[in-house]
């Protein structure tokens, strides 16, 4: 999607300088490489009746790529606008607002309808934008360290609600604010997480709403004035979204189809997706890399703008980059594991809640013996997952599903932290609180899923896609995320999800589309070999940057733990690799705001 940045100011004392409109804009030109706009009025005295408006936009051309599309718009009646996103249906949408206003002087054929009704009132000034990078560039934003938001983020590897900096939050997805002179109103206007709406249905008709909400979606998300093409591993959701591709299209017209491999066989999955890449017989590219992550990471580390510790984006960052040769807009299968039930967290909770009656002792030592007798393993394996449930199948469901999906444990947060930064970085146990809260009104596996769309699936999974992606101005959609599939997906039964194996109600609904073995393999995730580069390759470029005598490290955590750390990890008794590339990622955002500052 393109980029958007502006201010607007109720105080003179925040005056925006076509200088800083033009920074912030530069900031986001990645994201737009096709035009670039700025509105900027200028009244002689700002007041909080007579508001500065400071606007800019950078433009991924998709839909209507005339120049009289690029942005920002004015209205005939004065207003403006910058508008980032898509509005699929936007030709339905023009046309009802025709039927109600059939002479309003439309002056474009692009997805751009609305505009802002009024600015006005109550704070002194707002900036906004795309990226926290842009913000970086307005003066008056305050840029200091967010403790908790530091905590969150080595919590959770990213961070939700907040950002590292004090000063700036995140607007909530599906959520719009507006600013008046009777105050500032906020409101969320599409829930990913509603409470069950819906009797439950029959399976036989669960599978084919869930065929046809689906084909509704790539059919939706097909709108462009550009070429697109879809991502596809070869796993079940990318394969489902090509076949949906496939189908929707005439029959003449291609469907282009891209991944990327590497020479590492346990990541590399590109020959199954030529696989089904010939099955559905579409147009397939596949690029074999070779990674250079010391020379990558200070690149995502600046795009993300704040630490972010999904190693995944090094990988969605190559695909991004070679599919960009060849089209400007590709799907994706990301949402499918957070709708139908696809990661193993879901199945443990199902299982350790028929542990609960066992005493906790007795768990407690078949834990530390596995721990004993399978030291070192890999963090995603069956042994280090087994051994991750049984150490906390004694915990409540909220704190159970809170120490699955965490990166640093408490305690090893505490050894981590400095003490002048335990009371200040120590955050508010979100998930938990909002686990038990939503809990309330479902069961506990679709409660696990619904959290998991409030947070994980927007903050790190969708926040990884677009700054990876847009890095080299491609634009991803995510048909799983339609709101309809979204909306019917929220009141599965927990058989549905569960019984028959994982994402079961989506892999019968496309049964018929895709070879069996796309359906049957195991599942091998979007990843790198981090942990075995952090013996190689990254061991200096970790070494170097963690223990530099200027370090984010040196200042704010306990050295001792971090070697601890690093030799338990080079020495393979415990795999630290998701922590330690955690801590490299905060080092090279920390580097990379020391060299713009």
């Amino acid at each position: 999607m393109c980029g958007i940045a502006g201010i607007i100011a109720w105080d003179n004392r925040f005056r925006t300088t076509r200088e800083t409109l033009q920074r912030m804009s530069a900031a986001l030109a990645h994201r737009g490489p096709d035009a670039d706009g700025l509105y900027l009025n200028h009244h002689h005295e700002i007041t909080p009746t007579n508001p500065q408006v400071a606007l800019a936009h950078r433009r991924l051309s998709i839909i209507d790529l005339d120049p009289r599309s690029n942005q920002p718009f004015t209205d005939h009646q004065g207003r403006h606008i910058v508008f980032n996103g898509e509005i699929y249906n936007y030709r339905d949408l023009r046309s009802e607002l025709t039927k109600l206003l059939p002479d309003y002087p439309w002056r474009t054929t692009s997805d751009n309808i609305a505009a802002l009704s009024s600015t006005g009132g109550m704070p002194s000034a707002i900036a906004f934008a795309s990226e926290l990078a842009s913000l970086r560039a307005v003066p008056w934003v305050d840029l200091t360290l967010n403790p908790q938001a530091l905590a969150l983020y080595l919590s959770l590897g990213y961070i939700p609600n907040h950002t590292i900096y004090s000063g700036i939050t995140k607007l909530e997805p599906a959520t719009y604010i507006a600013f008046s002179e009777d105050g500032t109103e906020s409101a969320r206007y599409f829930d990913p997480a509603p409470s069950l709406g819906h009797a439950p249905l029959p399976d036989p008709q669960t599978r084919v709403t869930t065929r046809q909400l689906l084909l509704q979606a790539v059919r939706r998300q097909l709108v462009a004035d550009v070429p697109l093409g879809c991502f596809l591993s070869g796993g079940i959701d990318s394969s489902i979204i090509a076949a949906a591709m496939k189908s929707a299209v005439p029959p003449d017209q291609p469907v282009l189809t891209f991944s990327i491999g590497f020479d590492d066989p346990r990541y590399d999955e590109t020959p199954y997706a030529a696989q089904v890449a010939r099955h559905l017989g579409t147009q397939h590219r596949q690029f074999i890399v070779r990674p250079n992550a010391a020379e990558d990471l200070p690149r995502l580390a600046a795009v993300f703008g704040e630490p972010f510790a999904d190693s995944s984006a090094l990988p969605t960052h190559y695909l991004a980059q070679q599919t960009r040769q060849h089209v400007k807009v590709a799907l994706s299968g990301d949402g499918a594991d957070e709708l139908f039930a696809g990661y193993d967290r879901y199945r443990a909770l199902a299982l350790t809640q028929n542990l609960a009656p066992l005493p906790h002792s007795f768990i407690r030592l078949l834990a530390a013996s596995l721990q004993i007798l399978l030291p070192g393993s890999h963090p995603k394996g069956r042994a280090a997952r087994l051994k991750r449930l049984l150490e906390s199948a004694h915990l409540p469901p909220a704190q159970r599903y809170a120490a699955y999906i965490r990166l640093f444990q408490p305690d090893q947060l505490r050894a981590l932290l400095r003490q002048d930064l335990l009371e200040t970085a120590t955050p508010s146990d979100n998930l938990v609180e909002l686990f038990n809260d939503r809990l309330q009104s479902r069961p506990l596996i679709p409660n696990a899923l619904a959290v998991d769309r409030l947070t994980y699936l927007p903050d790190d999974l969708l926040t990884k896609l677009d700054r990876a992606s847009m890095l080299h101005a491609l634009e991803v959609r995510s048909p799983f995320m339609d709101h309809d599939l979204v909306a019917f997906a929220a009141g599965l039964t927990t058989p549905q999800l569960l019984r028959g194996g994982p994402k079961r109600m989506l892999r019968e609904a496309f049964a018929a589309d895709l070879p069996d073995f796309v359906f049957k393999r195991p599942k091998m995730g979007f990843a790198v070999p981090i942990g075995d580069w952090f013996r190689s390759s990254l061991r200096p470029m970790l070494h170097d940057h963690l223990f530099a005598a200027d370090s984010f490290a040196s200042t704010h955590f306990n050295l001792p733990t971090i070697h601890r750390l690093i030799t338990e990890h080079e020495q393979f008794r415990v795999d630290h690799s998701q922590r330690l590339y955690a801590l490299l990622m905060l080092e090279l955002w920390h580097r990379t705001t020391q060299i713009e500052n």
